[in-house]
């Protein structure tokens, strides 16, 4: 719908308006305060949804071209509004907060009734809250990385727990035929590959192993038990591999979507980090203190509790800087890393600029002057 110079009188020609849209439609205004054009939208929520999703994103929706349109034919020259968009024949100037905002959200209740978008208020109170449900589905259906990731790193900590579990158990199995194998291969996944592949004493071709398959003190199994433990071996390798690949989809999609965060911690950490801080949005208000205990709550409330000694770090703890670091200086470079964790989240979330080259070659810098190798 759209209708022009509600308020009667003579039209003053190249006078500025100001443009704003909002849930009922689009409106122009004049300095004075009077509607110089509107157009209303359909009192479809879904629509409407639409359009504000459109509106927010910067887009120029039909409703305005139209709007402006009508403007240029009668004869207004300038209009502000918050978009910055170029229109042929009239002069669009980008004030975010212009006048038409305030007046619109003053009075769209009752021009909503007055213009017969609606015929109540508890009519448009309901359309409100229909809206509303649909943009927060739009909202719902955005892409976020961070809470897919989060959700990605929770599969493989899970992975990790899970399959030291069950290696214990393959190892204990396995060991009653073969025990000096199960001494011998201390790597998890190496011995389940072992075992799915070859299995049988005299197969494995291992050399610190094989020598011991004609003197071994394991008890002999049949071949439908060698037949079970190969085939569970089988699946805990399996488990093996599926950790690995979504470990490296977490890497590369981290790297990409978190440039500073990724290289500062490193993609898994700082996937952990984001799953204990509740998002990225989250991750770049905390403090540089609070990031470098993210995972070390239970310590933190035991300290506070009892005050035993307070730790020095979190999740962080697994950063190869502080892993190779001097045991007497972990705290030190834990918050060094920290304080550039949180420049990483916040350049990350509010810039997306990629400065993880100087953030990293701060770190170094740092380390290099407090003496730390």
């Amino acid at each position: 719908m759209t209708r022009s110079n509600l308020k009667t009188g003579r039209i003053k020609m190249f006078m500025k308006v100001f443009v704003a849209t909002n849930i009922i439609g689009v409106f122009a205004f004049d300095k004075k305060g009077r509607i110089a054009h509107y157009n209303l939208f359909s009192p479809n929520p879904a629509l409407i949804a639409a359009r504000l999703k459109d509106v927010r994103a910067g887009e120029l929706i039909p409703e305005e071209e139209a709007l402006v349109k009508d403007l240029i034919r009668s004869g207004y020259k300038q209009l502000a509004w918050d978009k910055q968009i170029d229109f042929p024949g009239i002069e669009c100037l980008y004030e975010p907060d212009n006048a038409a905002k305030g007046m619109l959200q003053k009075e769209f209740r009752k021009l909503a009734v007055q213009l017969n978008f609606v015929k109540t208020q508890a009519e448009l109170n309901k359309l409100l809250s229909q809206v509303n449900i649909h943009m927060t589905k739009q909202e719902m259906r955005k892409e976020k990385k961070d809470v897919i990731l989060m959700r990605s790193i929770a599969v493989v900590d899970e992975l990790d727990r899970t399959m030291n579990t069950l290696s214990e158990l393959l190892r204990e199995w396995y060991g009653l035929y073969f025990p000096e194998a199960e001494k011998l291969i201390k790597d998890h996944e190496r011995i389940a590959k072992i075992i799915s592949e070859e299995g049988v004493r005299e197969k494995i071709t291992d050399k610190k192993v094989k020598k011991y398959a004609g003197i071994t003190a394991g008890m002999p199994f049949s071949e439908a038990d060698l037949k079970a433990v190969r085939t569970y071996a089988s699946e805990v390798y399996g488990i093996y591999e599926t950790r690995e690949k979504i470990a490296e989809y977490i890497k590369k999609e981290a790297r990409k979507s978190f440039p500073n965060l990724s290289a500062v911690a490193g993609p898994l950490i700082a996937c952990r980090l984001l799953s204990l801080a509740g998002g990225l949005e989250k991750l770049a208000r905390l403090p540089s203190s609070t990031i470098q205990l993210l995972g070390a709550e239970k310590a933190l409330f035991r300290h506070l509790k009892t005050k035993d000694k307070p730790p020095k770090f979190g999740v962080i703890f697994a950063h190869p800087l502080i892993q190779n670091a001097k045991r007497n200086e972990r705290g030190k470079v834990a918050r060094i890393l920290a304080s550039k964790l949180t420049l990483a989240a916040r350049a990350d979330f509010y810039t997306g600029k990629d400065i993880s080259d100087k953030l990293t070659a701060d770190i170094r810098t740092k380390l290099k002057s407090g003496g730390i190798s």
